[in-house]
Parts: structure tokens; C-alpha cells; sequence
């Protein structure tokens, strides 16, 4: 049974919300704001931590 690569897979989740909130050019509160109401921000869906913090991939969200 082959395993089958995903972009999830392929990019780290190294990103706090306000590195990746400043890296999007927004506020922290406005991406957290985001993903409380709809689970994820534009289509970026973090990954929760252990500790319950969010980490998000380094990839820049556009239309």
C-alpha cells in the first residue's frame, strides 16, 4: 500500500499565529478572531499542539 504525499505533509507547521498573522500582513487577534469562527483562516487550517497552542505553515494566504 503506497502512502500518498499531501501538501499538508510537505510544509512545516513552524509558525506561531502571530508570526504567521504578520507574515499575512494582518493582526494576531484578526487571524485567531477567523479560525474561532470558521476553523480555519482563508483555507490555512493550523494544527493544534500538544500544549493547545496553534501552529500554522509559513505560506502566505491570497485570493
Amino acid at each position: 500500500m503506497e502512502k500518498k504525499s499531501t501538501c499538508e505533509e510537505r510544509i512545516p507547521y513552524d509558525q506561531s499565529c502571530d508570526k504567521f498573522a504578520a507574515f499575512n500582513q494582518v493582526k494576531g487577534q484578526s487571524v485567531r478572531a477567523r479560525i474561532c469562527r470558521t476553523g480555519s483562516y482563508f483555507g490555512v487550517v493550523p494544527k493544534k499542539l500538544a500544549n493547545g497552542r496553534l501552529a500554522f505553515p509559513a505560506v502566505q494566504v491570497v485570493k
